[in-house]
């Protein structure tokens, strides 16, 4: 009975284990999907700011954690409806927070897979973005899964980044655009 017993608890502690870095994003050995570089982190903590809900988001490279934090403006109506666009561009709809460390590893992280390898890469304390609401149906912070493209704009420099959210898996997706903007992406990510 013991012998059950103690083999049941190390049974669900093994299994409790593996659920939890199963939930962890590892992108070690990310690969493109079709070329393209889709990033998922992971939604390690979710705050309920006045205008935003704030997502603190990570992932493991090797032994290290790379992230960000990513805020999403509230109440966004659907994007499209009937299949018009209506409510189309939020000003204001998306932030990046820099979580120091971690966000400058994640910016590095990015340029190595954008064939890009900048060094000392660090990213901006905070950065604020007009985005395309890509939705059919009003964001549900809760579950279901929210699509925006942001767009970044410099005095030469232009660039798109998609920021997807799967709210019912606590992911949220950096995904590529177009090749042609890695190296304008990351100029304009970094300090």
């Amino acid at each position: 009975m013991r012998k059950r017993l103690l083999l049941s608890i190390l049974t669900l502690g093994l299994l409790g284990c593996e659920h939890e870095n199963q939930k962890n994003s590892n992108l070690t050995n990310l690969e493109t999907v079709d070329g393209f570089v889709d990033v998922p982190l992971t939604i390690l903590e979710t705050k309920e700011l006045d205008e935003y809900f704030e997502y603190n988001t990570g992932a493991m490279v090797n032994k290290d954690t790379i992230g960000l934090i990513v805020r999403l403006k509230k109440n966004i109506p659907a994007g499209f409806v009937n299949g018009q666009p209506k409510n189309m561009f939020l000003s204001e709809g998306i932030q990046f927070v820099s979580k120091g460390k971690e966000s400058d590893d994640l910016l590095s992280f990015l340029s190595y897979k954008y064939g890009l390898n900048n060094s000392n890469l660090k990213l901006k304390d905070s950065q604020t973005f007009t985005c395309a609401n890509l939705n059919q149906e009003k964001t549900n912070y809760n579950i279901g899964e929210s699509r925006f493209k942001i767009f970044l704009e410099g005095e030469e420099d232009y660039s798109e980044l998609y920021v997807n959210f799967n709210f019912s898996k606590g992911v949220v997706y950096l995904n590529e655009k177009d090749e042609e903007y890695r190296a304008p992406l990351i100029k304009l990510l970094k300090k």
